[in-house]
């Protein structure tokens, strides 16, 4: 609260007197928290997981390559209609999928895999050739595996994205949208081994007759940014960066999307950051003005935070009983004992 609008209720409540006519103050004083700074990214949104909100966004509705993203889906497809505990076979096909980076761990026509194991490799490492790989083992096939991705894109509501490849390298018509990659990322967190998998931050694998392979994230806001949980980093020429975040915190869970930075890590690190300071008790308390005339004096980065948050409980679900608070008895105790001096009565 201002010092204005103190003294305004102070006077509003001495007897004969008028309190004076005040301008409100800026709702941005009452938030408490600065406008988010504008990200190095050609498009983003950040989502709440708990209230199911949008909290921030620039053109989230822009179709963009979602580049190794991409592989969240095949991840979950893997999960949901594959055998972690099989052995597959490499494939020429597999074998013969472009690399995405330097020093990319390949897999290499003929040797067995574990399922799992490969799951691992495409989730931590952003292996394109395992994603085919995957998709075989699915599918039967890539472009059979690409019609499983798509129609259970539709299944999810992702709208406007069209998928071409298991793995994100660029393709005519491999399209997404941040609200889209949101929408997966949203299936994604309800698939514990699918968070278990882009939390690693370091492990290693030992192919059949090959070097022990020693292998970290390749998102390095993993075991660096506290509560980041995954979920999947991108790369490629036409899609430029793009990570889409994971974020379990005490203010609550978050997922985020980046795509077309040029530093996804800086990126999602503003963004992440930008959450913390999110849904906290300023926004629950102005949250009513949200769908009302007053709606128009919000600046337009607040709005939809307060959209999000939603009004608090009524009645007895929006308190917490005395006699469950440590030292709540005191408490109640000393007010008690304080009660009669402040109305002014006799001890």
């Amino acid at each position: 609260m201002t010092g204005l609008a103190a003294l305004a209720i102070t006077l509003a409540m001495a007897p004969g007197l008028r309190a004076p006519d005040l301008p409100m103050p800026p709702i941005e004083v009452l938030v408490g928290t600065p406008p988010p700074a504008s990200l190095d990214a050609a498009t983003w949104m950040l989502y709440s997981v708990d209230e199911e909100a949008e909290i921030w966004s620039r053109d989230p509705d822009q179709q963009r390559p979602p580049a190794s993203v991409t592989k969240v889906m095949t991840a979950l497809l893997v999960l949901e209609e594959g055998d972690l505990r099989a052995l597959e076979v490499i494939s020429a096909a597999a074998d013969s999928t472009p690399i995405g980076y330097p020093g990319q761990p390949q897999v290499v026509a003929g040797e067995q895999w574990n399922v799992g194991e490969l799951l691992d490799l495409l989730v931590v490492k952003s292996a394109n050739d395992v994603a085919t790989a995957l998709a075989e083992h699915v599918s039967g096939s890539e472009d059979a595996f690409v019609e499983q991705m798509n129609e259970r894109a539709r299944e999810l509501g992702m709208t406007s994205t069209t998928f071409r490849n298991p793995h994100g390298l660029d393709a005519t018509g491999h399209l997404s949208t941040a609200r889209d990659l949101i929408t997966l990322g949203r299936a994604a967190i309800d698939n514990p081994r699918l968070v278990a998998s882009s939390r690693i931050r370091f492990f290693t694998l030992q192919p059949p007759g090959r070097p022990l392979m020693e292998l970290d994230n390749t998102n390095k806001l993993v075991g660096t940014f506290p509560g980041v949980y995954g979920l999947k980093t991108g790369d490629t020429a036409s899609a430029g960066l793009v990570l889409l975040s994971y974020l379990d915190s005490g203010r609550g869970r978050f997922l985020g999307v980046v795509m077309g930075s040029t530093d996804h890590l800086a990126a999602t690190r503003e963004l992440l950051a930008y959450a913390l300071t999110t849904l906290g008790p300023a926004d629950y308390l102005l949250a009513p003005i949200a769908g009302t005339e007053l709606a128009g004096t919000l600046p337009e980065w607040l709005a939809p935070r307060l959209a999000g948050a939603g009004r608090l409980p009524d009645g007895a679900q929006a308190l917490t009983p005395a006699r469950s608070t440590p030292g709540g008895l005191a408490i109640v105790s000393a007010y008690r004992d304080l009660l009669p001096e402040l109305l002014g009565g006799a001890p």
